[in-house]
């Protein structure tokens, strides 16, 4: 038995390599010619290998056999003598037809087709039902094709050697928007959408911006006109007057809750898995809301990787590293980002300058501003997402994300009190669970599932007796569900409605202990509420000028047993080719708002308390934003105007510093407008300039009998942006020198501050606050108040100005060099400024300055394989 078994694997393998009329794989054949013919191919295997497709080679004949491998096939086989024969890759005519995912139809070829390697489109002829070009297939390249008004599609590199005739499905977009987009609006990376009306961002795009070299996010963003950052940290976004906490941002639909590492100064995400980002300044899609400011919504890769990718970099304040992997096929993807901050007692010149900064007007600094006491700083992020592709109508996501900041520092104490080590932790865990799937007609499904987990702690410790004799907590954790069908058309209309419900679950409180026992004081909760928000939207493109959007979405919230409706309209119309003009209005509602002049420690740093609107210590915030410019495109110019008018009211406002039973509080109406302008040039492809100017103002009213109005502390009159980039060879350049004007003095904190004094009310009671903290628990400023030390403040601080710069190098990628490396140097605040941010009253001890982020100097290195 065994015997005939092996006469009939021989009868089968001589059958398949004696006649190459059959159908078998490149590499069968390539053995079959050498045995027979006895030559030598020199190859690389790998690709070879590759070359999985059967194909039927149609001779016996060498010569003839060559000839059809380089029909088929993207090879070149080329002898080097009579028995050794080379074989490589070599520029070939593709040709390529395309159907919709859809009806399966074919897309007819006088709509035209983009063919783009490495982003740039290359040269396309229409030949019969399909498109023609040439191109040779490197490992190295990404080729995608994309018609108007579908998904782009990616070629792998595998399937460009498999054959040079290739058929593609191409899915619709799931919503079309106006053909419009201003690329570079600021400068590469960043394009202006007018059709939504945000900013999007592509992060890989990016080019050196001023005063970073490690793409932050938050950066990028603060470079766009009517985004503020008053005190220089990163993460305390204003957009167009509105405060931090009324800007929605989500991160893979996973909400963010603070403000970023240590205190706002660094943005909380690893550029490097992120994708693209889009800002809001003024309104948003129905599909977004519980916020009434602006929305920046942050977006880690879409698709899986087409080839491994690992990646490492370190700069003055961190390290981090990234990896991205295509798995099944690649229809599956990873990709993981972490980031670090090096052992806590590592400052480098940067980050002695945040820390400056952060701890101004504190107990840490002496009256000559010098830091007393070490600081232990600690910050960490991860990140992961998880691809399947399933098919061309369906695609899943898993992601999560893991953020954490802890301080440590020990306050000057009075001389009456023991000293103290305080400790500072704020923590944000995030997973999202994302469907989307393209079904029947044009119709589109999105299912979204999210959880999150917020919490932040304070702790204050006697370091003689060794307990804690104050700890505060805010732990807020929710629950998203939405679903989404949209419904897209080249005809006039498109549709999105869907349903977005949400669980959140608030904790706040605070105890306080000594040797006797422990004082627990609950302040605000645990309290939860349920929110279902069903939404609707419509698109109008009735012909090639106007678009326009309407929509709302209504919520009922459980807490209060309260139904709103809010509606927005947005409309566009596209004057000629180089002039739209835009505007948009919407009300919007805030159910989850933090704490107004709060503060937590010995030191006054703004507490970041959330409050559920409960109608006693938090209410629903309701806003209206309202936007009307216009946008010139022509001839290298670009030139944006949007003047905005905001109404923010019901906000809740402490009237005490610290956290007390007895609290008081008021609510607060809040109006912004003012204009945003921006002007760009590119001077050629490698070089452009910018200036940016915002003018603004901000009037608050409180609810008492007097209805005094003041004005806003963090609205800056007028705001001056002017920056350029250059690059040259593998260097590139950035500078920007920001203006603006000094911050409100006589504001509403300064108001709380007088009122306090005059009522000697400059210590919290006993068990109501930390020990050491608020307003008497601060060390003197060096001089005596005077009998009216709030007589000589002024309207506002002086003006704010500082010059960022940036420079870096890259190692470029080759054939040769498997990796590529960069190199940066950047400067913020390069003359070392003294920006006056701030003035806070400390009761008996006076006031004592802030001051904006100093001299920072960074170097920083990536390496990418």
């Amino acid at each position: 038995m065994r015997f005939f078994f092996c006469i009939a694997v021989c009868l089968f393998m001589f059958s398949v390599y004696a006649q190459p009329n059959s159908s078998v794989s490149f590499a069968q054949a390539i053995n079959h010619y050498q045995a027979e013919e006895g030559i030598n191919f020199s190859f690389d295997s790998e690709i070879v290998g590759m070359i999985t497709n059967d194909h039927t080679f149609g001779t016996s004949d060498l010569d003839g056999f060559i000839r059809k491998v380089e029909e088929l096939l993207p090879i070149e086989i080329e002898a080097v003598d009579e028995k050794h024969y080379t074989i490589r890759i070599a520029e070939s005519k593709y040709f390529i037809t395309i159907r919709d995912s859809i009806d399966n139809q074919l897309i007819p070829p006088e709509l035209g087709i983009f063919v783009l390697v490495n982003g740039q489109p290359i040269k396309t002829k229409q030949m019969g039902s399909g498109w023609s070009f040439l191109y040779k297939p490197i490992s190295t390249d990404t080729l995608e094709v994309f018609n108007l008004g579908y998904k782009r599609k990616v070629i792998f590199f595998s399937e460009l050697l498999n054959n040079k005739a290739l058929s593609l499905i191409l899915s619709p977009l799931v919503l079309q928007l106006s053909e419009v987009t201003v690329e570079e609006y600021l400068t590469k990376g960043i394009n202006l959408n007018p059709a939504n009306q945000s900013v999007d961002i592509a992060v890989r795009d990016l080019p050196l911006l001023p005063g970073e070299t490690d793409g932050d996010i938050f950066a990028a963003i603060t470079a766009l006109p009517g985004v503020t950052t008053p005190d220089g940290r990163a993460g305390n976004l204003f957009i167009r007057g509105s405060e931090t906490d009324q800007t929605l941002i989500l991160f893979d639909n996973i909400p963010v809750y603070h403000r970023g590492h240590y205190y706002g100064t660094i943005s909380p995400y690893n550029p490097k898995i992120v994708d693209n980002v889009q800002v809001y300044r003024s309104g948003f899609h129905p599909r977004l809301g519980d916020r009434v400011g602006g929305a920046i919504i942050i977006n880690s890769d879409e698709n899986p990787a087409l080839k491994p990718v690992v990646g490492a970099a370190a700069n003055t304040l961190y390290g981090s590293g990234y990896v991205k992997v295509p798995l099944v096929n690649s229809r599956v993807g990873l990709s993981i980002g972490v980031r670090r901050s090096y052992p806590r007692q590592f400052q480098s010149p940067k980050l002695n300058a945040i820390s400056h900064s952060v701890f101004a007007a504190t107990g840490v600094r002496d009256d000559q501003g010098n830091i007393l006491t070490d600081i232990a700083a600690l910050f960490e992020d991860y990140s992961g997402k998880l691809i399947f592709q399933a098919n061309e109508k369906n695609r899943l996501s898993f992601s999560s994300i893991y953020t954490n900041t802890e301080v440590q520092y020990s306050p000057i104490p009075p001389v009456d009190l023991p000293a103290e080590l305080h400790s500072n932790q704020f923590k944000n865990l995030g997973f999202n669970f994302d469907w989307r799937s393209v079904m029947q007609n044009n119709w589109a499904s999105s299912f979204s599932a999210t959880f999150s987990d917020y919490e932040f702690n304070y702790t204050t410790w006697r370091v003689a007796a060794n307990f804690s004799n104050y700890h505060a907590i805010n732990d807020l954790k929710d629950i998203n569900l939405k679903q989404e069908f949209s419904k897209s058309s080249p005809d006039m209309f498109s549709y999105q409605f869907g349903i977005d419900y949400k669980w959140q679950k608030v904790l706040t409180d605070f105890f306080t202990s000594s040797a006797e026992g422990k004082n627990v004081f609950t302040f605000k909760g645990p309290a939860s509420s349920h929110s279902v928000s069903p939404y609707a939207n419509i698109e109008y493109q009735g012909s090639e000028k106007w678009y326009a959007q309407l929509g709302f979405r209504s919520t009922y919230y459980s807490k209060l047993n309260n139904f709103k409706i809010a509606p927005r309209l947005l409309v566009n119309y596209d004057a000629n080719n180089w002039l739209t003009l835009k505007a948009s209005t919407g009300m919007y509602n805030q159910y989850l708002s933090q704490a107004r002049n709060l503060e937590y420690g010995a030191g006054g740093f703004d507490n970041e308390l959330w409050l559920l609107a409960d109608g006693k210590g938090g209410n629903i915030i309701e806003g209206t934003q309202s936007m009307a410019g216009y946008v010139i495109n022509e001839d290298r110019w670009i030139m944006d105007v949007e003047a905005y008018y905001k109404t923010v009211n019901n906000i809740t406002v402490f009237e005490t510093r610290m956290l007390e039973q007895s609290r008081r509080t008021s609510t607060m109406d809040q109006k912004n407008y003012g204009i945003d302008i921006m002007l760009k040039r590119q001077m050629s492809d490698d070089a452009s300039m910018w200036v940016g100017y915002s003018l603004s103002n901000s009037e608050i009213k409180l609810d008492t009998t007097d209805q005094v109005t003041y004005k806003s502390k963090y609205v800056q009159p007028q705001v001056w942006y002017i920056g350029g980039a250059l690059k040259t060879g593998h260097f590139k350049f950035s500078a920007a020198w920001n203006y603006s004007s000094g911050l409100n003095a006589q504001s509403l904190d300064i108001i709380y501050a007088q009122i306090v004094a005059n009522s000697n009310d400059t210590n919290p009671p006993p068990g109501s606050g930390p020990p050491g903290g608020g307003s008497g628990g601060m060390p003197p400023n060096g001089n005596p108040p005077s009998s009216d030390p709030f007589a000589d403040l002024p309207e506002r601080y002086p003006n704010v100005y500082l010059l960022n710069i940036s420079a870096s190098y890259k190692i470029p990628r080759s054939d040769r060099r498997k990796w590529e490396a960069t190199f940066g140097f950047s400067l913020i605040n390069a003359f070392d400024q003294k920006n006056l941010t701030d003035r806070v009253f400390r009761g008996q001890k006076g006031f004592r300055d802030r001051y904006a982020l100093g001299f920072a100097p960074n170097l920083m290195v990536g390496v990418e394989f």
